[in-house]
């Protein structure tokens, strides 16, 4: 039982900031991802516009 009561300060700040902060890092990573691809389309459809001209 003092056990439990040692390690509930650990997993209170695991799951009130490590998972938090992972979950941020984690849609940051796949935001930036989207905006590459994003970017890649848009350059690709500007090639062909400046071939057609």
């Amino acid at each position: 039982m003092e056990l439990i009561f040692a390690l509930l300060p650990l997993i209170g700040l695991f799951i009130f900031y490590l998972i938090p902060a992972i979950f941020i890092i984690w849609f940051l990573f796949k935001f930036i991802k989207i905006q590459q691809e994003q970017t890649e389309i848009l350059k690709s459809i500007s090639d062909k516009l400046n071939r057609n001209i």
